[in-house]
């Protein structure tokens, strides 16, 4: 069965602990820890995070992933750049000691692609060097935000696997039932939202108020082999004015993906 999760960063004002168990509390089978400084809030983790509290955590789990999302992975700056690459490596260690097995990071916002295909690289390197899956979710607006960009950093980058996330594609011109085909063999982790608009005028918002066919994208992942879990990752209070509280957003959001999971099911793909 489908496994349910729900990224951390929309509970930034609740500490790490609070946060996961709060997730889970709503019957969640796992939690997406947040180590990425957000509009809205700060991290959940960090490189400085106190061993007694990873400790703590760890005996909280299971996790589905830790987003590592650095701005500067795959600047065009060399320093920048690799100044991202050690912190990027140091958040490896903390998924290794909270037994997470999957850290998905981005294209930063100043990175050109030669060097995030480097970094990439690296990134898959030192990943497996601890035994750890290493995933790229492309992002709209960013040098790499459809699932062309995404293939064709997988062949720059072999062992890359992706978080998928179809409310950066379809801004993005993809038809995310089609890319949810092509890159399911890839795809290890995927992130549930909705969107509407273009790159320049996208919108996160509530699930199933935006512009993707959510069901049509989830079967074809499925039907194509995809086992790993699902993920609400909410945003829409941030770039929608959405109101909700957490305990509705948890709720409504797991009720989402079950929904969906049943009419992916059911209907069939163009």
């Amino acid at each position: 069965m489908t496994a349910t999760s729900f990224h951390t960063g929309f509970l930034s004002d609740l500490s790490a602990t609070e946060a996961v168990r709060m997730v889970r509390d709503r019957g969640y089978d796992m939690a997406e820890l947040n180590a990425e400084p957000l509009p809205w809030g700060p991290a959940h983790l960090g490189t400085q995070t106190p061993a007694r509290l990873i400790g703590e955590l760890a005996g909280m789990g299971p996790y589905s992933a830790l987003c590592i999302h650095h701005r500067d992975f795959g600047s065009k700056d060399a320093d920048r750049r690799e100044a991202a690459q050690l912190w990027t490596q140091a958040m490896m260690d903390r998924a290794v000691d909270l037994g997470i097995g999957i850290v998905h990071v981005i294209p930063g916002e100043q990175a050109e692609i030669a060097a995030l295909h480097d970094a990439l690289a690296r990134g898959v390197d030192a990943a497996g060097e601890r035994g750890l899956t290493f995933a790229l979710e492309p992002i709209v607006g960013r040098v790499i935000g459809t699932a062309e960009g995404a293939l064709a950093a997988i062949a720059a980058a072999p062992g890359l696997k992706i978080n998928f996330d179809a409310s950066h594609l379809k801004p993005m011109g993809d038809d995310v039932t089609e890319a949810a085909r092509r890159l399911a063999p890839h795809v290890v982790h995927m992130h549930l939202k909705d969107v509407t608009g273009t790159p320049e005028t996208f919108r996160f918002v509530p699930i199933g108020t935006g512009e993707i066919d959510l069901a049509a994208m989830m079967r074809a992942l499925l039907e194509a082999g995809y086992d790993g879990p699902v993920s609400i990752e909410h945003e829409s209070h941030w770039f929608a004015g959405d109101t909700r509280g957490p305990t509705e957003v948890l709720d409504e959001g797991l009720a989402d993906i079950r929904r969906l999971l049943r009419e992916a099911a059911s209907t069939p793909v163009a």
